[in-house]
C-alpha cells in the first residue's frame, strides 16, 4: 500500500474552468505530482489542450467570465452562465453516461461548476481546488471598498461554484481556514515546467493580460525607457520597445524567467508562478472582478510589488514601483511558493478516506 493511501491508481475526475489558463495550470500541477492516477478532465476552452498531453477529455458547457475595456462584462457574463444553468439537465444527462464509464472514485473541481453536481449524483467525494474560495473559506480582514465587486464575486461563487465536499485553497497569501476539517491551504501548487525552470534577471520586463481589452496600456509602456515583452494581446507588429509575443508555454516561461519584474492583471496562477521564480509584480487588477483586487491588495500588503485601479495607467505609478525592487525582491526570497507535495499527500488521504467509505457502503448494502 502507498504511503498516504489506499491507491496505486484511482480514477479521477477534474473539472476546470476553461476561460483562461490558471485554473487549467492548478489542475495540471495537481495531476502531474500524482502521475500514477487515471484522470479524466471535464470542461471547454483552455481545457481542449489537456488532450496534446495525452489525458483524456470530456466537453461541458462553459460558464465562462467575459470582458470589456479591463473590466467584467457583468450582463454578457450573467447571459453565459443563465444559457449554461438553462440547459443543465440535458447537459447532465449527456456527461452521466461518459462519467459512470469511467467509473471515478473521486471528483476535483477546479471551478467548474458541472463537477459537483456529477460528483452528487455518483455518491462520490468532490474536491474543490482553486483559489477563489478564500472569501468564504479562510479567516481574513477584508479589505475597504470594492463592495458591489465582492457581492457580485460572492454571489456566483456560493450558489454555483460551493457544493464540494472538501476544499484545497491554493494561495501564495497564508490564511487560516474557517473550518479546518473541510478546508486545507497550501502554497502555490505549480506545474513541473515552471518548478524546472532557473531564473535570471534580464532586462526586459513581462507584460501579461488575462484579457486583450486594457488597450490604454500599451501606449503608455510606449513612453518609457524599458523593454517590454508582452502575452495576451495576440502576435503582431511591435514597437521600438516592445515585442508582442504568440501563446507558447514554453517562451512564456523563458521570457518570465529571464525578466527584471511583471507587469499583469490580478489572476493568482501568474503571479504566483512569479513569485516563485523571485520576481516583483506591478498589477492592474481587472476592474469588478474581486479575486483580482484581492490578489493585487495581498502583492502590496505582503510587499511583494504594488498595484493601480486607474482605468488609464500613469507612468508615475511604474517609476515609484521600480525603485522598490530591490526591497520587493528581498521579500519574495523569504518565502515558500510551491506547496506540491503538500497538497499530493492530502490528495492520497482524501483518496483513501474516499476507499474506505467505498468499502463501508459496500458492506452495509451486502448485509442488509
Amino acid at each position: 500500500m502507498p504511503a498516504g493511501g489506499f491507491f496505486k491508481l484511482a480514477r479521477i475526475i477534474v473539472g476546470v474552468m476553461g476561460d483562461a489558463y490558471g485554473h487549467l495550470s492548478l489542475a495540471l500541477a495537481l495531476a502531474e505530482q500524482a502521475p500514477q492516477h487515471e484522470y479524466l478532465f471535464l470542461g471547454a476552452g483552455t481545457v481542449r489542450e489537456v488532450v496534446k498531453m495525452g489525458f483524456s477529455f470530456l466537453e461541458v458547457p462553459l460558464p465562462a467570465t467575459f470582458y470589456a475595456n479591463n473590466k467584467v462584462d457583468i450582463a454578457a457574463t450573467i447571459r453565459n452562465g443563465s444559457k449554461v444553468l438553462l440547459g443543465r439537465n440535458p447537459s447532465v444527462k449527456r456527461i452521466m453516461g461518459e462519467i459512470e464509464r469511467f467509473s471515478p472514485c473521486l471528483a476535483i473541481t477546479a471551478y467548474e461548476y458541472f463537477t459537483a453536481v456529477i460528483a452528487r449524483e455518483l455518491g462520490i467525494m468532490c474536491i474543490n481546488l482553486d483559489n477563489q474560495h478564500f472569501l468564504t473559506k479562510l479567516r481574513f480582514e477584508i479589505p475597504r471598498g470594492q463592495m458591489l465587486s465582492r457581492f457580485l464575486y460572492a454571489l456566483p461563487l456560493k450558489l454555483m461554484f460551493s457544493k464540494a465536499d472538501h476544499y484545497f485553497i491554493s494561495s501564495f497569501y497564508a490564511f487560516p481556514p474557517r473550518d479546518p476539517k473541510t478546508t486545507d491551504v497550501f502554497p502555490p501548487v505549480l506545474r513541473k515546467d515552471l518548478r524546472d525552470v532557473r531564473p535570471a534577471e534580464g532586462e526586459h520586463v513581462f507584460v501579461y493580460q488575462t484579457s486583450p481589452t486594457f488597450t490604454k496600456l500599451v501606449p503608455e509602456l510606449e513612453k518609457t525607457g524599458n523593454r517590454y515583452t508582452v502575452y495576451g494581446l495576440g502576435e503582431k507588429p511591435g514597437s521600438r520597445n516592445i515585442v508582442f509575443r504568440p501563446a507558447s508555454r514554453s517562451g512564456l516561461l523563458r521570457d518570465l524567467a529571464t525578466c527584471r519584474y511583471v507587469i499583469c492583471n490580478g489572476g493568482h496562477n501568474l503571479i504566483s508562478e512569479a513569485l516563485f521564480l523571485g520576481k516583483p509584480i506591478f498589477s492592474y487588477p481587472i476592474h469588478m472582478a474581486y479575486e483580482q483586487f484581492f490578489n493585487a491588495h495581498m502583492v502590496r500588503k505582503l510587499n511583494y510589488g504594488d498595484y493601480s485601479l486607474d482605468a488609464v495607467p500613469r507612468i508615475s505609478c511604474l517609476a515609484r514601483f521600480e525603485e522598490k525592487l530591490a526591497e520587493y525582491r528581498g521579500n519574495i526570497g523569504k518565502k515558500g511558493f510551491c506547496g506540491n507535495q503538500q497538497i499530493a499527500a492530502k490528495l492520497e488521504a482524501k483518496l483513501a478516506e474516499a476507499e474506505i467509505k467505498s468499502r463501508t457502503e459496500a458492506n452495509q448494502f451486502e448485509t442488509a
